[in-house]
């Protein structure tokens, strides 16, 4: 007996140490990816403008209240990546990071505003996370910088059939869809060009084997369920066709 449970024992830790391989060693480092998230279209963006003086009366066109009662103005950015603003026009945002379009925004205000200071926001990061999570769905988050892990634990974390090497984000850029698969088992997801998400980005977390299985399961079982009301409905048909003729 001791033999067999030395065995199992065994086999449970070299299946441990294969799921944490990449966890395994104290020493090691990785350089998370600083990558700063960038406006796309549709993003909505919360921008208020100051002026670096005791007169901000100049600033005040530009900060129209949105209709969402917040003390910001809300831009919306639309299909070609501009947003419209007072007086200065269309400004093409998409592309660019919020500390990019600050700078923009004051230099295109300074001959308006004193002094001009610009603060832009993501005034919604919305991600979708889809699949074997907990409680899937959009996830709201009210800070600009989101990533994949922050995603999946506002969801819950991973159903006990979620597989976590088979974690797929789904991003548009460019007017075309990436789809970018992660292991959240590796060191390496910390580099990864999807780890930082873009608003409305989509999170997808397949099922493991297991959950196929229970799948495989259920339709058998629906099948030999059907298969036998089925025989038991033409058996009952024709046994009331037997009496029929019979009589």
């Amino acid at each position: 007996m001791l033999p067999i449970i030395f065995l199992t024992a065994c086999n449970s830790s070299r299946k441990i140490s294969k799921d944490y391989l990449y966890f395994k060693s104290g020493a090691d480092t990785v350089d998370i990816q600083q990558k700063e998230t960038v406006i796309q279209p549709n993003d909505l963006l919360s921008i208020q403008v100051f002026s670096r003086t005791i007169n901000q009366e100049q600033a005040a066109i530009f900060n129209i209240p949105n209709t969402n009662n917040v003390a910001a103005t809300g831009y919306q950015v639309d299909l070609h990546g501009n947003i419209e603003m007072p007086i200065i026009g269309s400004i093409k945002a998409v592309g660019l990071t919020k500390d990019q379009l600050q700078t923009l925004l004051a230099k295109k205000l300074s001959d308006y505003v004193k002094n001009p200071s610009v603060l832009v926001r993501f005034f919604q990061f919305n991600v979708n996370v889809l699949g074997e999570v907990r409680t899937p769905g959009t996830q709201k988050f009210l800070v600009d910088r989101v990533t994949i892990i922050d995603a999946i634990g506002s969801a819950g974390d991973l159903t006990d059939y979620g597989k976590r090497e088979d974690v797929t984000v789904i991003r548009e850029e460019n007017g075309k869809k990436i789809f970018q698969r992660v292991d959240l088992r590796r060191k390496d997801i910390f580099e990864s060009p999807v780890y930082l998400l873009q608003p409305n980005d989509i999170v997808y977390v397949g099922a493991n084997n297991k959950k196929l299985k229970a799948l495989n399961v259920d339709v058998d079982t629906q099948r030999t369920t059907g298969l036998i009301f089925s025989i038991v409905s033409i058996a009952a048909t024709l046994t009331s066709l037997i009496v029929t003729f019979s009589r």
